[in-house]
């Protein structure tokens, strides 16, 4: 079997996001951890753990948390006051951590699963006179999930020729989400990968895609979607429309 390696080019991304500004002075290293927050029902409340690594200086942070959708396969942040992040913001001395609580504080349990993002932004010291240094500003963005216990994902695929190449859909029928890594699709004697990372999201009622540039893969061929996800290895056969 002949292997190409393809261009995956996503419809959304809401990934940890690096923004630079260039401004005078220095900066430290911020580290969140961890990157993915899964709180199973009855628990209400999560933690993250902010580090200050190799950092020249303190660190001053803003903590926020938004209510994350995807419709129509583009993702959406709105504020909410369901969950919160405490503290807000807080300054982190050099090669010190500071904790920080994700609190839900609807009174009932969650009955379907609830997707937030916590943004975590490092918030650059003011320029120093006489320095020439650069400094940049970071931003975490780190998916939040309140779940119910025992839920799981389920992928209907398709795929369709389109003007940048071929779209692959996935719509998610079951009520927990779907993270997606690795995705190849193999077709007409080529594998065509997106990369060894994360793909993105499929949150539970919704659905994303992903287009490919690829010549090979033509109009009625089959062609087979792999990926690793949250749930397991996934594996699908799908003719291309």
């Amino acid at each position: 079997m002949k292997t190409k390696g393809g261009t995956f080019v996503r419809n959304t991304t809401l990934v940890a996001a690096i923004l630079a500004a260039p401004i005078s002075g220095f900066a430290g290293t911020l580290q969140v951890s961890p990157i993915n927050i899964e709180a199973i029902a009855p628990l209400s409340t999560s933690t993250v753990t902010l580090t200050n690594l190799e950092g020249k200086g303190v660190i001053n942070s803003q903590v926020r948390v938004f209510k994350w959708t995807i419709v129509n396969g583009q993702e959406k942040l709105s504020p909410t006051k369901d969950v919160v992040a405490s503290p807000p913001a807080l300054v982190i001395k050099e090669g010190g951590n500071a904790t920080v609580r994700i609190v839900r504080l609807l009174k009932s349990s969650a009955t379907t699963e609830e997707t937030y993002r916590l943004l975590v932004d490092e918030i650059p010291s003011a320029p120093t006179k006489g320095t020439q240094a650069v400094a940049f500003a970071v931003r975490h963005n780190i998916p939040v999930f309140f779940t119910p216990a025992g839920l799981t994902s389920k992928l209907n695929w398709s795929a369709k020729i389109t003007k940048g190449g071929v779209s692959v859909s996935a719509t998610n029928a079951g009520q927990r989400h779907a993270r997606l890594a690795s995705l190849q699709i193999v077709g007409n004697g080529e594998t065509d990968s997106f990369n060894n990372g994360l793909a993105g999201y499929v949150l539970a009622g919704g659905s994303n895609a992903w287009t490919i540039k690829s010549k090979a893969i033509k109009s009625g061929s089959s062609i087979k979607i792999m990926a690793k996800g949250n749930d397991g290895p996934i594996e699908a056969t799908v003719q291309v429309q």
